[in-house]
């Protein structure tokens, strides 16, 4: 127990002083954010992607969520999707699925609305692989069946041949051996259309793997070996290491371990190559180091299985402790620091709509006092309801009312102020829809805004009922019917 205390205890400090330390290097240097760089967001979006292919997630999220946003100002929809599209796949990369899901599902709604069928495609694709990891299999199938038929109807046999590799691997991964390999063979033959090296690689590596889960050992040696030579032609390294492997597995379940290990010693060396060349200096000589000690467990497991099983189960068991320990630590903190975020956010929501119910009662209290005073007026004008004046009022307090004109342009300037610290986009709306009205018409809409009946406006403009009835048809005849049926439903465009 003290054992496992202490191991916890330097595990813990040791985070918190690396921590420090890169909190400390980012003070120190003051990087200039991304955000600050005058940089296209087509040049953005390319560093974004070279960032991304080399490992660098964090900052290649940081380039596509600057383009994106220099994207939103220029109103460029397309771009913002696929841009969407990117930081899904980033996020699952660093294996934020639900971040990931997300960004899809917006790319998605983009796409569908600007008809963008190959991108409508590739997010169904992505959410079906999302779907595969949380063995949500009916969903899984559900995306990709979509993909499936978008690009069918797209002929575009590159794209076709990934959504039936994956349809594939959903069956093989609900132990569905036979539609597999189906689907397996129609990604096949979509690879050849487009000269899809690296695709038939792939294709005929989970062939073998499927061969291998069936027992049927020699047909799986045979697309194994098909994989290998596909993927040196196609000089991705990826894709060799991946064949390396495979051919491996083959010869082992063929009871050829001197084979095994020849080419298990090749994946080895091939995947070596392929971390030094995409890891900083320090990180890849980390992961190369655990990557060593897992290989040579490996090696050593077909040397002498037996031997190195006792070492191997140590190794793992004390691997995943520590992994689930650090993990702990970071999960704890990333969901402190959000769900403070959270209530200081509710918070600042709750504020400030009790401001904005202050300032709309302020508002209406000030509107209702304007009618009361044009109705005081209109009836010592008219002397034909002077019982509607209060006792309390002295004859030069009606003779003053009786000099106010309610809603001149002074009043209005000062009716607008008021009403544009509660409703700052309204009339700027008002003016961005395009529809030329008068200013009658605009103050009518504002105090519709306020849920005013046709009475009170009436008193407030100084005008007749049937006056404010004439200008709101007037006001309806201006709008286009086919848009806006109705005045209401125009109001209820420029406030939403």
């Amino acid at each position: 127990m003290h054992l496992k205390k202490s191991i916890k205890n330097v595990l813990q400090i040791a985070i918190l002083v690396l921590l420090l330390c890169l909190c400390s290097c980012q003070r120190d240097g003051k990087p200039e954010s991304v955000a600050n760089l005058p940089i296209p967001p087509d040049s953005l979006t390319t560093l974004g992607g070279k960032e991304w292919e080399t490992g660098n997630y964090q900052k290649a999220l940081e380039y596509f969520s600057t383009a994106y946003k220099k994207y939103q100002k220029l109103k460029d929809e397309e771009q913002m999707a696929n841009l969407l599209n990117n930081m899904g796949l980033v996020n699952w990369s660093l294996r934020h699925n639900k971040q990931a899901m997300e960004y899809y599902s917006q790319s998605a709604e983009i796409a569908e609305r600007l008809n963008l069928k190959r991108l409508l495609g590739l997010t169904h694709t992505n959410r079906a692989l999302l779907y595969k990891q949380s063995e949500e299999f009916d969903k899984a199938f559900d995306h990709n069946n979509k993909a499936i038929a978008l690009f069918r109807e797209l002929n575009n046999p590159k794209d076709l041949a990934i959504a039936y590799n994956n349809q594939g691997q959903f069956y093989r991964h609900t132990k569905q051996y036979d539609k597999a390999l189906t689907y397996y063979q129609l990604s096949l033959g979509e690879c050849k259309k487009a000269n899809f090296i690296v695709g038939q690689a792939t294709a005929w590596q989970n062939i073998s793997t499927t061969y291998s889960a069936k027992g049927n050992n020699k047909e799986a040696f045979n697309a194994a070996n098909k994989s290998l030579n596909l993927s040196l032609a196609s000089k991705s390294k990826v894709r060799i290491s991946e064949a390396y492997l495979e051919v491996s597995i083959a010869y082992e379940n063929l009871g050829k371990p001197d084979s095994a290990l020849f080419y298990y010693k090749k994946h080895y060396e091939t995947d070596r190559e392929i971390m030094e060349a995409n890891q900083s200096e320090s990180l890849s000589r980390n992961l190369a180091e655990l990557s060593i000690e897992a290989k040579n467990l490996r090696i050593e497991n077909l040397q002498n299985e037996k031997e190195i099983a006792k070492t191997q189960l140590i190794m793992t068991t004390f691997g995943i402790l520590a992994f689930l320990l650090i993990g702990t630590l970071i999960l704890y903190s990333y969901f402190s620091k959000m769900n403070f975020r959270k209530r200081q956010l509710e918070s600042e929501l709750f504020n400030s709509k009790r401001i904005l119910e202050i300032r709309e009662e302020e508002l209406r209290t000030y509107m209702i006092d304007l009618s009361g005073k044009n109705a005081i007026i209109n009836a010592l004008q008219d002397h034909t309801v002077p019982d509607t004046v209060p006792a309390d009022v002295s004859e030069d307090e009606i003779a003053d009312l009786l000099e106010q004109k309610i809603l001149t342009d002074d009043n209005w300037e000062n009716f607008k102020l008021r009403f544009k610290a509660i409703y700052p986009t309204f009339f700027t709306r008002i003016k961005d829809s395009g529809i030329q009205l008068t200013e009658a018409e605009t103050r009518l809409l504002a105090l519709m805004r306020l849920d005013l009946n046709g009475k009170d406006m009436a008193n407030i403009l100084g005008i007749s009922p049937q006056s404010v009835r004439v200008c709101k048809m007037r006001l309806k005849k201006r709008l286009p019917t086919e848009k806006y049926p109705s005045v209401e439903d125009f109001l209820s465009e420029i406030t939403r």
